[in-house]
C-alpha cells in the first residue's frame, strides 16, 4: 500500500482505500480500478493523495530497508549507553515493520 500525491497517481491502479475529499464525502471506494475520469474528479473536489495497492511508484526521498538500517548503524556507531541501544534496536524492528 502507497499514500501518493494525486499527480503520482495515474489510471490502472487500484485503491487501497477510499478516496475521500476534504469535506468528508466519499468520491472512490476501495478497490477500484482508477481511470483519468476519477483523477479528475479528484482534483476537482481538492483531493491532494491517493493511497493505491502495491507500491508502484519509486519517491525519490524513499530509502529501501537495506539503507534504512545501513544509515541507522551510522548514527549509533560507538554509542555505549545501554538505553541508547536499546532506542536503536527499537528503531530497527519500527523499520522492519514500516518495510513490510
Amino acid at each position: 500500500m502507497q499514500r501518493l500525491p494525486l499527480s503520482y497517481i495515474k489510471p490502472g491502479m487500484i485503491t487501497a482505500e477510499e478516496v475521500i475529499d476534504a469535506n468528508g464525502r466519499i468520491l472512490c471506494g476501495k478497490d477500484v480500478e482508477l481511470t483519468e475520469e476519477h483523477l479528475k474528479k479528484f482534483e476537482e473536489f481538492g483531493v491532494h493523495f491517493v493511497t493505491v495497492k502495491g507500491h508502484p511508484v519509486k519517491l525519490e526521498w524513499e530509502k529501501t530497508l537495506e539503507e534504512e538500517l545501513r544509515d541507522l548503524e551510522k548514527r549509533f556507531e560507538g554509542i555505549k549507553d545501554e538505553n541508547l541501544i536499546k532506542l536503536k534496536e527499537i528503531m530497527e524492528e519500527f523499520l522492519k515493520e514500516v518495510h513490510q
